[in-house]
């Protein structure tokens, strides 16, 4: 067997999730290698919508101008309820630069992936199958074959990222347990001619079954149905036309060839997404109804938070707790977006009285503003959080994802996450400084104790510290930065009112909150210390 050379991450499959690991990875210094079996890309497009915090994660990666390029933003989602209609809108989304979701087929997405991976140098190998491995205390050996030839590879990390049924996940011996939903459904993408504006996204819940009709660029769009009967498959076309104008409240007629297919969809997870230096992500940890379009979001989450992880092990000196970490949180993450996914399923297909309740209970929701203020960002993730260590003040809590929020009067327009969500966790002070100016030299001299502390070591590097009450955005020694919080405008939003410090990972999570003392460069936790 033939050996190839080594590689620090050794990945499993060039789909979306893939490739995101692949570009992060390789713009934080560490060699990636991805190998996919098939001979070349798919051309099919699964995935449709990418919310807020995957649209951050492609801002990151400076990837977010070619993607929304091809895509078309959508305002919000509608629910048709017989003669009613419930609206779901996403102006009120708040804490992220990107406050609209968007609409894009998967292949455009990974089109997107794979150029700015072949821009940072890498190359994915495809007609390479992942045939197994083995483990030692240097890292992984991985079994490949090639061109019909089984080579051998070395990494340090190898991650499975290759679908719902992965062969990385299977070689492991991790459970992969759920169900299956016992309906069919059948997808349409092509040219459908209608009246709905195309800028949202449309539920029809008839009592024959759920029609949804999404939006794509190009004039084009997805028609999703239920199917309460078997279709031969040279009859789909014409099942999706009729369908949708049986269920549809205006006329839509398909014009042109439609790309059609039918599936069943999966409720499953993995019991544990790492085992050793072996880690699942995407659709090999998890998998669920496409309802709420939450399956690619979750998986292009699971390569933010991993990558930083693996770049920190192998240049910051990070331990390889912090996988551990990364498993919990992403199995807690998985596990909330399976059951809100599961729920919204199971709400298309009432019938009966439950359907009566269910039609009711939206229209009040919609009418007391519920939807808008609460389904709305959870919907767009936006208000997921980790389990964290308890520490917190104000609005500010260990574990949750810390809000965007603009800085306002500096030339270059940057948001908070310009300054926090870097290679490696930054410390994010709060001076409280607008009705006591002796705090700003007190939290100055906390931030650079801070730095000085970690000097060397793993952990931040870097400080920014908000005050009220310097002139404008400065840098200072020993990676301390100084921004102008005018009127102290971002401290109020996040309800600060004493001087505090807030350690903010590189996918601007809050990993904990300390507390000042009042006349002291010491810090004492909230609650308690969390250790990267």
């Amino acid at each position: 067997m033939a050996e190839q050379s080594d590689t620090e991450v050794l990945i499993v499959g060039a789909g979306p999730v893939g490739l995101a690991l692949g570009v992060d990875l390789l713009r934080r210094g560490v060699s990636v290698r991805v190998v996919d079996r098939d001979p070349s890309h798919h051309p099919h497009s699964k995935s449709l919508a990418l919310w807020p915090r995957a649209l951050e994660s492609f801002h990151r990666m400076g990837l977010i101008e070619p993607l929304l390029d091809r895509s078309l933003t959508v305002g919000a989602l509608k629910y048709y309820l017989g003669d009613r209609v419930i609206r779901v809108g996403f102006g009120s989304l708040d804490g992220s630069r990107y406050r609209y979701p968007v609409t894009l087929p998967q292949s455009a997405t990974e089109e997107v992936l794979r150029q700015g991976f072949a821009d940072a140098g890498g190359k994915v190998e495809y007609g390479t199958e992942f045939v197994g491995f083995t483990e030692d205390s240097r890292g992984v050996r991985a079994t490949l074959l090639a061109g019909g030839q089984e080579v051998e590879a070395r990494a340090r990390y190898l991650v499975g990222c290759d679908g719902a049924h992965s062969t990385v996940r299977q070689r492991l011996g991790v459970a992969f347990e759920g169900a299956t939903y016992p309906q069919q459904f059948l997808v349409a993408d092509g040219v459908w001619e209608t009246s709905l504006p195309q800028n949202e996204t449309h539920y029809f819940m008839d009592p024959s079954g759920i029609l949804v009709v999404t939006s794509l660029p190009e004039g084009k769009a997805r028609v999703f149905l239920g199917l309460r009967e078997e279709v031969p498959e040279d009859r789909l076309a014409e099942t999706a036309q009729r369908l949708a104008e049986a269920r549809c409240t205006v006329p839509i007629r398909a014009v042109g060839e439609l790309q059609t297919g039918i599936f069943r969809i999966h409720r499953r997870m993995a019991d544990r997404f790492r085992v050793g230096r072996v880690l699942l992500a995407g659709d090999a940890a998890h998998i669920h109804s496409p309802a709420g379009a939450q399956g690619l979001n979750t998986g292009l989450e699971d390569a933010a938070s991993l990558a930083w992880r693996l770049a920190g092990i192998q240049r910051y000196g990070l331990t390889p707790d912090t996988l551990e970490e990364w498993d919990r949180e992403r199995r807690h993450t998985a596990a909330s977006v399976v059951a809100d996914s599961d729920r919204q399923t199971r709400m298309w297909t009432l019938s009966g009285w439950r359907r009566s309740v269910r039609d009711v209970a939206l229209e009040g929701a919609a009418r007391a503003g519920v939807l808008d203020r609460f389904v709305a960002p959870r919907q767009a993730q936006l208000t997921l959080s980790y389990p964290g260590d308890g520490t917190g003040t104000g609005r500010l809590r260990s574990g949750m994802r810390l809000p965007d929020v603009p800085l306002e009067g500096r030339a270059d327009q940057s948001w908070l996450h310009d300054k926090v969500a870097r290679d490696a966790p930054v410390l994010l002070l709060f001076a409280a400084d607008n009705r006591h100016p002796e705090r700003l030299e007190s939290t100055r001299q906390a931030a650079r104790r801070l730095l000085s502390e970690r000097a060397g070591g793993p952990g931040y590097r870097t400080a920014v510290l908000l005050s009220a009450r310097i002139p404008e955005s400065s840098v200072h020694d020993s990676g301390l930065e100084e921004i102008n919080d005018p009127g102290a405008d971002i401290h109020r939003r996040f309800a600060v009112g004493r001087p505090c410090a807030v350690e903010v990972r590189p996918d601007a999570t809050v990993g904990a909150v300390f507390e000042l003392k009042e006349g002291s460069s010491l810090v004492r936790p909230a609650r308690r210390r969390v250790r990267f």
